[in-house]
């Protein structure tokens, strides 16, 4: 717990919006569509490894809480519940699904929520909305 608090506080500097997913979002997707998988769909540690192209330490990891280890919005939840079963039932690909929970965060602004917590984000900051053209 001490370690994610100095985490928490070194990461608190100005970084990219794709930081704070590699660091933050990503590792707790992976957790929650881990427990899904485990908890709901019973689906094998060794299993869920080899879907995600993870080693078994890892997803126990997820399992344990060690990795990912912020709380997500209950429309969150639900799209990676969705995703879990597609994965489960569907024989969907793990990072497929993780890109479309992802792709969801960004377009809802739940980015933009996350990178104001973990990152230095000024007033009216609207770096997360940055469209490409």
């Amino acid at each position: 717990m001490i370690m994610s608090i100095q985490k928490k506080k070194r990461f608190k500097k100005l970084i990219q919006p794709q930081e704070v997913i590699v660091w933050f979002i990503l590792p707790a997707i992976r957790r929650e569509i881990t427990n899904a998988l485990i908890y709901t769909h019973s689906v094998p540690q060794k299993e869920i490894a080899k879907r995600f192209g993870l080693t078994e330490p890892a997803i126990s990891q997820y399992k344990k809480g060690v990795r990912g280890d912020i709380e997500f919005e209950p429309k969150v939840i639900e799209k990676i519940n969705e995703a879990a079963r597609k994965i489960a039932e569907e024989d969907a690909s793990a990072p497929r699904e993780v890109q479309r929970v992802l792709k969801f965060i960004e377009n809802k602004g739940y980015l933009c929520k996350f990178h104001k917590k973990f990152g230095v984000a000024h007033e009216g900051c609207q770096i997360c909305k940055v469209k490409v053209e």
